[in-house]
């Protein structure tokens, strides 16, 4: 089986679990796949110098820096959760980064996947455009009044569009990994990876997350 890129995006104050959700997908399914290490997992950055999850809780050292990244055929874009007294608004990323995800995007196969809200980065590459989406339900109203061409998605974990996957709050990521697995692999497999993650694909919402 083709070895397959997955580049997860990194930079200052992304949320752990939006991170290492996915990749725990990934991990465990060249664990338990007959075809061991298919999925090449990285983390890239603007650059080489390290960086600090949310509230610094965590420090991490890129894989790769923008510039000398392999060619992924997945990308993770996390979300960073922002403090209340920060000036800055969500998905506050260089224009490198944008730019990257944006070139990136024109390739062949490609397949890019926010997490929670990381999809105010792929927001910004003009790449959700008249599509369906998703993202945290706190941000939905939000998202949708900064970018109205975007068809929000209430009430479910991801939404699938293309190429281009969206994911509801934090946990939700796994769900997306899951599911891009299911399409590359079949869903007994991506199934097993979720049992063996003790992750209940089925569980319902939380009531108190529902939007009317």
């Amino acid at each position: 089986m083709t070895k397959i890129n997955v580049a997860v995006l990194v930079y200052p104050g992304f949320e752990l679990i939006d991170m290492n959700g996915p990749i725990d997908v990934f991990v465990k399914a060249n664990r338990y796949n007959q075809h061991k290490n298919v999925y090449q997992v990285f983390t890239v950055a603007e650059s080489l110098d390290e960086i600090r999850s949310e509230h610094s809780t965590v420090r991490i050292t890129p894989d790769y820096a923008l510039s000398n990244s392999p060619q992924p055929d997945i990308i993770v874009i996390p979300g960073k959760i922002m403090s209340t007294d920060s000036p800055e608004g969500f998905g506050s990323v260089s224009n490198e980064l944008i730019t990257w995800i944006k070139k990136q995007a024109q390739h062949t196969g490609i397949t890019i996947m926010s997490v929670c809200v990381g999809i105010y980065i792929l927001a910004k590459t003009g790449l959700l455009a008249n599509r369906r989406a998703t993202t945290h339900w706190l941000s939905i109203s939000d998202v949708q009044e900064q970018y109205p061409d975007i068809m929000l998605v209430k009430n479910v974990r991801f939404v699938p569009d293309g190429n281009i996957i969206t994911t509801g709050g934090v946990t939700s990521g796994i769900d997306g990994a899951l599911y891009l697995l299911e399409t590359m692999e079949d869903p007994d497999f991506s199934q097993k990876i979720a049992d063996i993650m003790v992750y209940n694909r089925e569980a319902p919402l939380p009531p108190n997350t529902l939007l009317t």
